[in-house]
């Protein structure tokens, strides 16, 4: 399992909330997230707005695994557009992040997850425009999607960070290149180090040689 899948399923967890029944929310009775057609294709056929109520956490994040983070495959996806599109997927259905991600395709990294998130709020606000009673959700939705943006930034760099071995490499280059560079330009430092080191040699043989006398 990815590394950021606890990380983003908890962030997702927080966002979506426990049960609510909104009249204006087309998803209708909504528990962690998981509106009542989702429990009623994943759970129970004959699921109620009660037994919505009374789902489990476990059995949202099984749910989440397997028909969302899986089925977007996010797992092959970079760190950070992981995230975006797993929330955007869940948010607003499947369809709209594999849409992005084809749009986008010429893209990478950060400049993909800006791209995503930024179309993300152009639908969002067109959906409001186009469904008046969305108004009320759309200053929150558009906080979240400015949350998931920061968030995958943050991952994305983490994926960019070299490691310990790799930066001990580059800065031993970094200093070889600099002490190369010092010497082509000042020749005469060469000639010291080089009297230096047989001046050096010189004392230790000379002492060892007299030890013990």
């Amino acid at each position: 399992m990815k590394q950021n899948y606890n990380d983003c399923l908890l962030r997702l967890l927080k966002d979506e909330g426990g049960y609510t029944n909104d009249p204006n929310d087309s998803g209708g009775p909504t528990n962690f997230g998981i509106t009542l057609g989702d429990y009623r294709k994943y759970i129970d056929g004959e699921g109620t707005a009660e037994d919505v109520r009374r789902m489990t956490v476990d059995q949202a994040k099984s749910i989440y695994k397997s028909k969302y983070w899986d089925a977007l495959g996010c797992d092959n996806l970079s760190g950070g557009v992981d995230y975006t599109c797993f929330d955007y997927g869940v948010h607003s259905g499947l369809g709209r992040p594999r849409k992005a991600l084809g749009a986008f395709k010429s893209l990478s990294g950060t400049k993909l997850i800006e791209a995503i998130n930024n179309e993300r709020t152009a639908f969002l606000k067109a959906l409001a425009v186009r469904k008046p009673q969305n108004q009320k959700f759309l200053k929150g939705w558009l906080n979240r999607v400015s949350r998931v943006n920061s968030y995958s930034l943050q991952l994305a760099g983490k994926d960019n960070v070299s490691g310990p071995v790799a930066g001990t490499v580059a800065g031993g280059v970094v200093v070889a290149s600099s002490f190369s560079s010092i010497f082509s330009q000042h020749p005469y430092l060469t000639v010291g180090l080089g009297i230096g080191l047989a001046i050096g040699i010189g004392l230790i043989v000379h002492l060892l040689k007299n030890k013990g006398k």
